[in-house]
């Protein structure tokens, strides 16, 4: 009887995982296509073919179900960044962490075509303020979680900063990424990932340069 219990339990956890899953994938295609605005819970309910109330038991609101992604993509982000040699300059770290990001799936899409700006870049001047209190506190977090990883990997001196400067620096990369990309797509109504990957990388370059 306890295993049967335990066999149903684990059937039953990897059901909630797959359609945790499933509404995540709607949800991320509706956000690309329409926009975080113009995509409603009903929406997302049609497209991953579940019940509205399904979803509320996933997720309570429609801003959660865009943060778990967002969460989802800085843990894998940091882990890439994590499997680089702390040696290496940091901007190629961050060049191979997105590629190896790209190489997994994390990016979808036919090189060079203009694409909507993921709406975690509008909420960063715009919209519910606790949407972008998300989104710095869990960079701050993962920051934290970089500084120990540099830390524990690289041969500093005691009291060195340079682990959390690498680690401010990774940061850094994203936010410019993500603020010259909503420029661009305000201005010209579309931008690719190209641009704004090499955005990042670009503003990442001038930042460690010591020329500014």
């Amino acid at each position: 009887m306890g295993v049967g219990a335990s066999s149903s339990g684990g059937r039953q956890d990897r059901r909630k995982a797959a359609t945790r899953a499933k509404i995540l994938a709607a949800a991320e295609e509706l956000f690309d296509d329409r926009g975080y605005a113009d995509t409603s819970i009903e929406d997302i309910s049609e497209s991953a073919d579940v019940a509205v109330r399904t979803i509320y038991m996933h997720f309570p609101t429609k801003a959660a179900i865009m943060l778990a992604y967002f969460d989802r993509w800085v843990d894998a982000f940091s882990l890439e960044v994590q499997h680089r040699p702390v040696s290496e300059p940091v901007v190629e770290s961050v060049r191979e962490a997105l590629l190896a990001m790209e190489r997994a799936g994390w990016v979808d899409r036919v090189e060079n075509e203009a694409v909507r700006i993921h709406p975690i870049a509008e909420h960063l001047d715009s919209g519910a303020p606790d949407i972008a209190g998300h989104i710095l506190q869990r960079w701050m977090r993962e920051m934290m979680v970089l500084v120990q990883d540099f830390r524990v990997r690289g041969d500093y001196p005691a009291g060195s900063l340079e682990p959390q400067a690498r680690a401010t620096a990774v940061f850094a990369s994203w936010i410019a990424a993500m603020s010259v990309a909503r420029q661009r797509a305000l201005a010209e109504g579309g931008v690719t990932i190209e641009q704004v990957d090499s955005a990042g990388l670009t503003v990442l370059t001038h930042l460690v340069s010591g020329k500014l």
